[in-house]
C-alpha cells in the first residue's frame, strides 16, 4: 500500500491573508520557525504562498542595480537598504507572494511528493483539497516520518 501525502502532512493552520503586513510574515517565521506560510482567503482557499526568499528578493538590490548605484556601494547604501526593508514590511502580503502555488492532494503518493519538492527545490509544500489549505509537508516532516516508521531506524 502505497503512503499517501495526507499521512505525512502536518495539519498546521497557521496561514495568512493576502491583507496582511509583510512585517506580519516575518513575524509569523521566526515565531513558529518556519520558512514559508501559505496564503489563504474566505473558507481556507489557498491563494498563495510567502516565503523568506520572495520578501529577500524584493528587499535586496540585484547585482544589477547594485553595481549602477553609488548609494548603496557607499555608507548611506546600508541606511537606505534598512529603509527599504522597513518599507516593505508596510506593504500587504499581496504584493510579494507567490501566486501559482504548488500544491498536493492529500491522497498523492509519498513517492510523488518527495519528487516534486525535490524537482521544484520546495522546502514546505501545501496540501490542498478542492482549493482549500489543509496541511502543510514540509522537509523535516519526511525526515520524522521515516524515523518513526522504522525505515530509517534501528533494525
Amino acid at each position: 500500500m502505497a503512503i499517501k501525502a495526507q499521512e505525512v502532512m502536518q495539519k498546521d493552520l497557521t496561514v495568512l491573508s493576502k491583507d496582511d503586513l509583510v512585517i506580519d510574515a516575518v513575524k509569523m517565521f521566526y515565531i513558529h520557525k518556519v520558512t514559508g506560510v501559505p496564503v489563504v482567503e474566505g473558507n481556507w482557499y489557498l491563494v498563495g504562498f510567502i516565503s523568506e526568499s520572495d520578501i529577500l528578493k524584493a528587499a535586496l538590490p540585484t547585482y544589477l542595480e547594485t553595481i549602477t548605484s553609488s548609494t548603496f556601494l557607499s555608507n548611506n547604501g546600508e541606511l537606505s537598504l534598512f529603509d527599504k526593508i522597513h518599507d516593505i514590511g508596510l506593504r500587504r502580503v499581496e504584493e510579494f507572494m507567490t501566486r501559482e502555488v504548488i500544491s498536493v492532494d492529500p491522497s498523492a503518493s509519498l513517492m510523488s511528493v518527495a519528487d516534486l519538492m525535490i524537482r521544484k527545490r520546495i522546502k514546505r509544500l501545501p496540501v490542498a483539497k478542492d482549493g482549500k489549505y489543509i496541511g502543510i509537508i514540509d522537509r523535516s516532516a519526511f525526515c520524522e516520518f521515516l524515523m518513526e516508521g522504522g525505515v530509517l531506524g534501528e533494525q
